[in-house]
């Protein structure tokens, strides 16, 4: 009788516990509600501070809060005018601390689809959406790509800076970041958006875009392109993604392209890059490489190469052991080692810094002479 009447008592405590800490809970986030209520600079201000101490008590009991969380953010976003930043912490503190998040990302993006992204409170908080849909991104999840549309490309977001890497972070490069990181589908998507795309502007963030991005797929649309653009800053970028992603059938292209309605201006540039794609050699790349890189002291062999490439993908694109000349060297099909590298180049997008930018004008430089090789 005595231990059953303990067992009770240590329950009713346990509920009344679990109880107490949903009611905190519950008045931590309507205090971030208070905040978005109010919307002046200098209440913004305070959100850092409020959502550390919201944090610390989510953190301590995660196998409660995060149920809790998810229960408040369902009911969220049936509102006719859910809280933006409710959505948005609660979300981000699910993809940082919930290791199963991975097992509902579809509910997650429902989330995503209901902060509003025009809202003074987001564009205050740039930086923790950029890095919400940065996450979402890389999973390639169905028609997220039209969701960074209207949110990065149809909508001017707030740059932001990374103390750390002291690095601003623009609206352009978060576009090049997004749409990076989503991987080859990107390529067709913004192709697409160009065919029809007016705004200048535009035009050339997209352009810039693809200069990271593209494959020897982008030759016979960029060049289509080309044949009509009169926009010079277009047509630059236009011409690197040719020369420098494309391979030799965009070198091909660049040479047989039609310059009758080109500006004087990029007529003469056009002229001056010609005589520099005559001599776009796999020999020419070569030397470019052992000229910015020296020569590789390593001997893997394709095994090796192949297991030293799963590790740089796994370590967002970043690799400390592997030289530029260790692919071009291997006996391995080169469209292995193309497809090997475009994912470790997807996944460098992750890393929002100068270190990750330089990785991927690498892995350019090596896909494009791979492509040269013979």
């Amino acid at each position: 009788m005595k231990l059953l009447l303990l067992i009770l008592l240590l329950a009713s405590h346990s509920i009344f516990a679990d109880d107490d800490y949903r009611r905190q809970i519950f008045k931590a986030v309507n205090e971030l509600r208070k905040i978005e209520e109010k919307s002046s600079n200098k209440e913004l201000d305070k959100n850092n501070a409020l959502m550390d101490e919201n944090w610390a008590l989510f953190k301590k009991n995660k196998s409660d809060s995060i149920r809790i969380l998810k229960n408040i953010l369902d009911e969220e976003i049936k509102k006719e005018k859910p809280s933006s930043l409710v959505i948005l912490d609660l979300s981000w503190f699910l993809v940082l601390e919930d290791k199963n998040k991975n097992e509902y990302l579809p509910q997650l993006i429902k989330y995503y689809e209901r902060i509003d992204f025009r809202s003074k409170i987001i564009s205050f908080s740039s930086q923790q959406f950029f890095n919400f849909s940065l996450f979402l991104s890389e999973k390639q999840q169905p028609d997220f790509l039209k969701l960074i549309d209207e949110r990065f490309l149809r909508h001017e977001t707030g740059t932001f800076f990374i103390p750390q890497h002291m690095t601003s972070v623009s609206n352009h490069a978060q576009r090049t970041h997004l749409y990076g990181v989503y991987g080859n589908q990107s390529i067709k998507h913004l192709l697409n958006i160009l065919e029809s795309e007016k705004t200048i502007t535009n035009r050339q963030s997209i352009l810039s875009i693809l200069r990271r991005i593209c494959t020897s797929d982008c030759a016979i649309p960029i060049s289509n392109l080309l044949e009509k653009e009169k926009d010079h800053e277009s047509f630059v970028s236009g011409t690197y993604i040719l020369l420098d992603n494309a391979g030799p059938i965009g070198k091909e292209l660049y040479l047989k392209l039609s310059t009758g309605a080109l500006s004087a201006k990029t007529k003469d540039y056009f002229d001056s890059e010609k005589e520099f794609a005559k001599n776009l050699t796999y020999e020419y790349l070569m030397n470019q490489i052992e000229q910015k890189f020296g020569k590789s002291n390593n001997q893997f062999n394709d095994k090796e190469l192949l297991s030293e490439t799963e590790k740089m993908i796994n370590n967002a694109g970043s690799s400390t052991t592997l030289h530029p000349s260790d692919f071009i060297n291997s006996t391995k099909d080169k469209e292995i080692l193309i497809g090997k590298l475009l994912e470790a180049r997807r996944k460098s997008f992750l890393r929002v810094n100068r270190h990750g930018l330089d990785d991927i004008d690498i892995t350019n430089m090596v896909i494009n002479t791979l492509n040269f090789k013979p």
